[in-house]
């Protein structure tokens, strides 16, 4: 039997089950419990009804399912209840080992709290991203979401299109949406930013003296009428469209993609080279325009660039450092307020201070090495370490990968009156490996950590978010890759697969991908 009709031999067997003799007690989703064992099958690797363990049952509920299935909470019931049937079927046809159901039936009762949670907080944030997307396409369209009758048209009219029509038109939003994010960055105080908006050649005399070179006069309203008297110059000579001529200036075709050239040094982790700059600028130009002869236009764009670096200088907006060019201040504050004008989503460090440990670890994801840890800082700062430990280690054993690495990178910022929460955990095969990492780094009596879990762990996590190539290179890899087929985690033959796919080192490529085939091979087996 292949695996493409083993599923539904069992369900076939399991509906005839449930119609038998006492049948008409026995109320079985036999389509839930199929959808299920096809999730198994395709995610999981099983291969047959016999290759259902406890492990498998957990990751399939707290893994797979909330990440394949949009489920209501209100499912919940029936979607135990089919298992439940599935496993007593199993066991009275003979199709599972000598106590295997009593483990999973154990198994079942143990994992319904997460699986609840899990389902419940799925469906309030598919529901929250659903609304957002539609919101956020309404916007688009033009549409005023205040004015419920032109609300209720566009939902007509949408709902009204062919499937494959909303879903392109979805997908090219959601596409767009994410080209519109942008790193958190660190904003200076509005007196430090009012004092440099007065300090640049940007404002008449008239604004930029209108209250001293102090801040600190009328509880800010001075301050923020200089912000905003700045920005309005700032947005008026930095963001222009180029003329609709054929013949177009080379000075007034840079002016008009000078945009682009802000976020570059607004995204830069590092001071830019104004060569690395030019570069890019140019690369765009001769993507977009007519290109006559390419040597005299790099030349052209080079002068108009650093012609405009120049007044972007002497404006405020930009300052040598480290050899290259970077954002002051100032400019970092003008840039964003002209991303969030354009509907970007530009996160600022801290902003996350009073948020929840879900809503902590959910903002994380935007963050980089360089901001991650004044975001982390702020959120500890003033707040109860024992609690916040708590609600970190429920994300760690509810979440998916990417969560538990962010929540156990916050975790490891508590110091030893986190240890009692730390040790309860231990009991917990999903937060074991980390909270053993935890204990032994504070120089506690742990169980040993298992590194390749925490490795497997690690690249699943990255894969939610990052390119394969940098998953699967961000992490030091073990020494003997060929061994990790053995490692008891639900993603182990996903992680190995990436590996063997994407990993540059050509000897950890060849051993991945022997590791993987023998970690889809065991997933089937008891």
């Amino acid at each position: 039997m292949n695996d493409e009709t083993w599923v539904r031999d069992v369900t076939d067997r399991l509906a005839t089950w449930a119609d038998g003799p006492g049948g008409a007690d026995r109320d079985v989703d036999v389509d839930g419990a199929e959808l299920l064992l096809d999730l198994a099958r395709e995610e999981l690797g099983l291969t047959g009804p016999d290759g259902l363990t406890p492990e498998t049952l957990r990751a399939l509920l707290l893994e797979v399912f909330p990440e394949t299935v949009v489920a209501e909470a209100g499912e919940v019931p029936s979607i135990l209840a089919a298992l439940r049937a599935l496993v007593a079927f199993l066991d009275g046809t003979g199709a599972l080992p000598g106590g295997r159901a009593a483990a999973l039936v154990a198994e079942l009762e143990a994992v319904t709290p997460a699986f609840t949670r899990v389902v419940e907080d799925a469906d309030t944030d598919e529901r929250r991203a659903a609304a957002e997307v539609i919101a956020g396409m309404m916007a688009e369209d033009g549409v005023d979401t205040g004015d419920v009758a032109a609300v209720e048209r566009w939902v007509a009219a949408f709902e009204a299109l062919p499937e494959s029509e909303r879903f392109t038109r979805t997908e090219d939003y959601l596409r767009r949406a994410e080209e519109l994010v942008v790193p958190p960055v660190r904003l200076a105080s509005v007196d430090e930013l009012a004092r440099a908006a007065r300090a640049s050649g940007l404002l008449p005399s008239a604004d930029s003296a209108d209250s001293g070179d102090s801040g600190d006069s009328g509880g800010g309203d001075d301050d923020a009428a200089v912000l905003e008297a700045w920005l309005t110059r700032f947005d008026e000579v930095a963001v222009a469209e180029p003329s609709g001529d054929e013949e177009v200036e080379v000075a007034e075709l840079v002016r008009g993609e000078l945009t682009g050239v802000l976020i570059q040094l607004y995204e830069q982790r590092e001071p830019s080279a104004p060569d690395d700059l030019t570069r890019v600028l140019l690369d765009h130009v001769e993507a977009v325009y007519e290109v006559g002869d390419p040597r005299l236009l790099a030349r052209a764009v080079a002068e108009a660039l650093r012609e405009q670096l120049g007044e972007f200088a002497a404006w405020g907006v930009v300052a040598e450092a480290g050899g290259g060019l970077e954002l002051t201040p100032l400019g970092v504050w003008g840039v964003r307020e002209l991303l969030l004008a354009d509907g970007y989503l530009a996160p600022v460090v801290g902003a996350l201070a009073a948020a929840s440990a879900a809503e902590l670890v959910a903002g994380l994801v935007l963050h980089r090495p360089d901001t991650l840890d004044d975001e982390i800082t702020a959120w500890l700062d003033g707040r109860d370490r024992p609690g916040a430990a708590r609600d970190l280690i429920a994300i760690m054993r509810d979440g998916r990968p990417g969560e538990r690495v962010l929540a156990a990178a916050v975790l490891d910022r508590l110091g030893a009156e986190a240890e009692p929460q730390v040790r309860d955990a231990v009991d917990d095969p999903t937060v074991r490996p980390y909270a053993a990492r935890w204990l032994t780094g504070h120089g506690l009596p742990a169980p040993e950590p298992d590194p390749d879990w925490l490795f497997v762990d690690g690249v699943a996590g990255r894969l939610e978010t990052a390119a394969p190539v940098e998953a699967v290179t961000a992490l030091p890899v073990p020494d003997d890759v060929a061994a990790l087929w053995r490692c008891h985690h639900p993603a182990t033959a996903e992680v190995l697969g990436a590996l063997g796919d994407h990993h540059p080192d050509r000897g950890t490529a060849k051993s991945a991908r022997t590791a993987a085939f023998k970690a889809r091979s065991a997933a089937g087996g008891s």
